[in-house]
């Protein structure tokens, strides 16, 4: 009867040494192109969190709850991938608030496994019980709350060639361990949609997301990572209706972040800290709104895992209090939108316009900020409202009027690219480039400098669909050619190949 304190004490024990007071790898999976955007965004929270615990004006509770912010340094090890060395605690930041990155996966083992025989003894030897909690793994599926663990192989240049099959040995050494597996929980349902729409729900209360291992045999060794979210950090929580090939937020939200930074370069060369006093973030072509949608979260300060449930919360090393301890310090600190030098922490944009020339896209933004954080957390940043209108029909005097003082605009777009839609894309391409160039030679009289970030598919070559080529032509503002100053990142999104396109002209 003594005994079970004891193995308790002895499992804390250990899940504290092995798990969440020693440092480990982690990976950081982000949109193809825009890894430094992420370097970035997790350099300006960290020194951030560093003013923050310096600033006797907000004294952090000594609960031991929380933990000093760390200095961390990111490594680009591939498209899309970046590597960093920390404790559990600073990668649940990363999955609690980058708006950037798709997942974070936590390093457990890597070990040379030439046949089964080694994998299965090699991973026989890892401790699942302290990345895995069998308390999330039912067998009762009637108690609704039922988890899966999904195991994802990919095999190059090894011996053990056949993903499915090391998947299969890893999912028997797993069991062996008990661990059961439960099956996927079924898919949730949604609420009516504007017409038209598409619903994107998160799961049905009740259910808990995946446990994911993601396994890598290259050249023989195999590396063995596990999930802290469970899905894709681009899903922020909360139902949104979309239009036709909507794009994702975290792609948005790195958008914005470059043609910010973008902005601030050419208005602070000094700093990459400071930004502009005031932003006019002008989304014209919206379709389901997620730029606005994600600026408008930005500039209210909203968290955007506040609303998700992650796999992390049900591994055995979680720690609610502690989680909680980050969410409310985060809410502690509202971001401050006075003062002629903009904090680290703060948002830029003051204003969102928002139109497009579709009605059902209209429809569909309005019902999407009426049903998320913007309509339940008393926003006190600028709203969404959005407008039917043509992009084309903009002019440079409203503009100017729409950007007071020193007021910036700053325009992304993501148009249609024409592969799924069903339309002369590079014909639009052209109008748009000349639009632009049009609207910044009529907004330099009135003291204006407009920012673009714009989205646009990868010319095909010796083929008319020179999409890229038509814009850069109509706007050589645009052209890394002629402008020292514009950035250029190739992206890609729903299978195509992006060049994301980022100037103030």
């Amino acid at each position: 009867m003594d005994s079970a304190p004891e193995k308790i004490s002895a499992f804390e024990k250990r899940l504290k040494r092995q798990v969440i007071g020693k440092p480990h790898r982690f990976l950081a999976v982000v949109p193809l192109g825009f890894e430094q955007t992420f370097v970035q965004e997790m350099f300006r929270r960290e020194t951030r969190d560093e003013r923050r615990e310096n600033d006797s004006r907000h004294p952090e509770p000594q609960s031991g709850e929380g933990s000093s912010p760390e200095n961390i340094t990111y490594n680009i090890i591939g498209d899309g991938k970046i590597e960093f060395t920390a404790k559990l605690v600073e990668a649940w930041k990363i999955v609690a608030f980058s708006r950037i990155a798709n997942r974070v996966l936590m390093h457990i083992n890597d070990f040379k496994a030439e046949n089964f025989r080694d994998l299965e003894k090699k991973a026989a030897e890892i401790p699942w019980e302290l990345f895995l909690d069998t308390r999330d793994f039912p067998s009762n599926s009637e108690l609704g709350t039922s988890n899966s663990l999904h195991i994802h192989v990919t095999c190059k240049h090894s011996r053990l060639y056949h993903s499915d099959a090391v998947a299969e040995r890893l999912q028997k050494v797993i069991e062996g361990g008990s661990l059961p597996l439960a099956a996927a929980p079924a898919g949730s349902s949604a609420t009516p949609s504007p017409k038209g729409s598409t619903p994107k729900t998160p799961k049905a209360e009740g259910n808990v997301p995946p446990q994911n291992i993601y396994v890598t045999l290259i050249d023989d060794r195999c590396t063995v990572w596990l999930d802290l979210a469970g899905e894709e950090l681009y899903k922020r929580g909360h139902e949104r209706f979309v239009n036709d090939a909507p794009l994702k937020e975290t792609i948005a939200s790195a958008m914005i972040f470059e043609s910010i930074s973008t902005l601030h370069i050419i208005h602070h060369q000094s700093s990459i800290i400071n930004y502009p006093l005031s932003i006019a973030l002008i989304d014209p072509m919206s379709g389901s709104g997620t730029f606005s949608l994600e600026a408008a979260y930005m500039a209210n300060g909203f968290i955007p895992g506040k609303c998700r449930d992650f796999a992390l919360k049900h591994q055995p090393a979680f720690k609610p209090a502690t989680w909680n301890f980050l969410i409310r310090r985060e809410e502690r600190h509202p971001e401050q939108r006075e003062g002629s030098r903009a904090d680290v922490s703060t948002s830029p944009i003051h204003k969102i316009i928002t139109s497009d020339i579709s009605e059902k896209a209209v429809e569909i933004i309005r019902h999407n900020a009426s049903i998320g954080p913007l309509a339940t957390d008393a926003p006190s940043g600028p709203a969404i409202n959005p407008q039917h209108r043509d992009f084309f029909s903009y002019t440079a005097d409203e503009i100017a009027d729409a950007c007071p003082g020193n007021t910036a605009p700053v325009i992304v777009l993501n148009p249609p690219y024409g592969k799924r839609l069903d339309f002369d894309a590079p014909r639009l391409y052209t109008r748009l480039g000349r639009r632009l160039a049009e609207l910044a030679r009529a907004l330099a009289p009135l003291g204006k400098k407009l920012t673009v970030g714009i989205l646009a598919p990868k010319d095909i070559p010796a083929t008319k669909y020179t999409c890229t080529a038509n814009l850069l032509r109509e706007c050589p503002a645009l052209d890394p050619a002629q402008n020292a100053n514009v950035k250029f990142i190739v992206t890609s999104h729903g299978g195509l190949t992006l060049n994301a396109i980022f100037a103030t002209i």
